[in-house]
């Protein structure tokens, strides 16, 4: 179940690694050149008040901790726990705009896609290796945004490889590994989870290790110093709980991401996890308790929320293979000194399609989560003024200049303020009233599909002045 000797190659398993090499770099570079050309990458709101944030906080030099953006909650506490990948997009597209940010996470998601490769060669044949990468890439693509998450995926699966490789080698992680921990903490909410690795991974190993007070004070030490780091932000313990918060949020199902997973939108999603399944049952691998759990618990959180998809096939990627070959081949994700030439090929192909990314100008065009011809058609004076706008429309305002009444921030803004811009949204007469009354909206711009959006065609002291495809901007008479 999961021991730690590590299990010899069978005859002929040693090509694995050097015949693989050549197509796992093709795979990379082929998902480089789609993903930094792609106008989906730019398919969320979000995007542009990062985006903003960064700006921010590179123009200050400092991590804003009140809110700059909104007009509604302006001042109230607000903590930019993504503030390095925020930096890092900031700076990236100050650089070289909507170009270089697309060169960044189609450098980062190939990354990705190099680690995973660089584990599965070591268990399963050239062809086999890309069937799993491209199934994952089909998993994860509706997921690959220009947001920090997406910044985080590398660290996970190289955090998640430490601590494997530890338990292949009956060793607690090296001390020097929990720095990771210090990068991921300031750059994105999920490093919680990889705190949690610790604990299966070190209860896996109290469980089968036979001197288990040097285990327990390895992995001991290995949990506190991650612990620590991971405690070094600007943010320091309230960091360590937002994740949590977030999570209990009654409001999360208002927002699109963290819907539950179902069968007509996330179909491919159904069917791997299916076919997987049943074909665990089939075989039926020496898979320890523990990180049986670690997997039952992740099928649970993609169920309940669509975004933590990626989070299962990453995971799941790198814990399977191992177990279901029973055997390994070749050294182990880096260490690769003898195919330095098929990676410097990567590299080299890389740089040129990133030159040619960079050379070829991007011209963000309208969609229903940047709807910039009804922003440009609002009237300067009135752009001042309070705005009512649609959830997915608060990044674009903010990038544009405008303070909106929602963005999506929803830890800042909270349940009570989410459920009640819904309402507003949602066409309940009242509600509107009483924001337009408190707040002084002046104007407001929505999705056309938003049932306020036909109440205020009827609604007396209103008109539209605006309307495309994507957004719909009404204004007080």
């Amino acid at each position: 179940m999961g021991g730690t000797t590590k299990s010899r190659p069978e005859q002929g398993e040693g090509s694995f690694a050097a015949s693989a090499l050549g197509p796992l770099v093709i795979f990379a570079l082929a998902i480089f050149t789609y993903l930094s050309f792609s106008p989906n990458l730019f398919n969320d709101g979000d995007t542009s008040w990062h985006l903003a944030a960064g700006r921010l906080i590179l123009d200050t030099g400092s991590i804003p901790d009140a809110d700059p953006f909104s007009f509604t909650l302006r001042g109230h506490l607000w903590v930019a726990h993504e503030w390095l990948a925020e930096a890092v997009m900031g700076a990236v597209f100050r650089l070289g705009s909507w170009a270089a940010l697309g060169v960044l996470f189609g450098l980062v998601v190939s990354a990705l896609f190099l680690v995973l490769g660089l584990e599965l060669r070591r268990h399963l044949a050239a062809r086999h290796m890309v069937l799993v990468l491209a199934a994952v890439f089909m998993l994860v693509a509706p997921f690959v945004l220009a947001r920090p998450h997406v910044l985080a995926w590398p660290l996970l699966a190289v955090w998640t490889l430490v601590l494997l490789r530890a338990r292949e080698n009956g060793q607690p992680p090296p001390l020097a590994a929990a720095l990771l921990m210090l990068f991921w903490a300031n750059l994105h909410g999920s490093f919680l989870f990889g705190l949690v690795l610790i604990g299966v991974f070190g209860l896996e190993a109290l469980m089968q290790e036979t001197d288990r007070r040097r285990t327990f004070l390895g992995w001991g030490a290995f949990a506190v110093a991650s612990l620590l780091l991971s405690l070094a932000t600007p943010h320091g313990v309230h960091g360590l709980v937002f994740p949590l918060q977030v999570s209990s949020m009654e409001a999360l199902p208002l927002i699109m991401e963290w819907r539950p997973t179902s069968l007509t939108e996330d179909l491919p999603f159904v069917l791997l996890l299916t076919a997987t399944v049943a074909f665990l049952l089939y075989r039926r691998p020496p898979i320890s308790l523990p990180r049986l759990i670690l997997l039952a618990a992740l099928v649970y959180l993609s169920l309940s929320h669509a975004r933590h998809q990626p989070l299962l096939a990453i995971v799941a990627t790198l814990i399977l293979p191992g177990p279901l070959s029973r055997s390994s081949s070749g050294p182990s994700l880096v260490g690769e000194f003898r195919h330095i030439p098929l990676m410097a090929t990567f590299l080299a192909g890389a740089a040129l399609l990133a030159a040619l990314r960079i050379a070829v100008s991007v011209e963000r065009k309208d969609s229903a989560t940047n709807p910039i011809a009804a922003i440009q058609a609002v009237p300067g004076n009135l752009r001042l003024r309070p705005v009512l706008n649609s959830y997915g429309f608060g990044g674009p305002l903010i990038l544009h200049g405008i303070s909106p009444f929602i963005d999506g921030r929803a830890d800042m803004y909270g349940d009570r303020f989410l459920f009640e811009h819904h309402r507003i949204v949602a066409g309940d007469a009242a509600a509107f009233r009483r924001a337009a009354g408190r707040w002084g909206l002046s104007w407001t711009i929505l999705s056309p599909g938003a049932p306020l959006v036909r109440m205020l065609d009827q609604e007396p002291g209103w008109r539209r002045v605006y309307a495309d495809q994507f957004a719909v901007v009404h204004a007080k008479r």
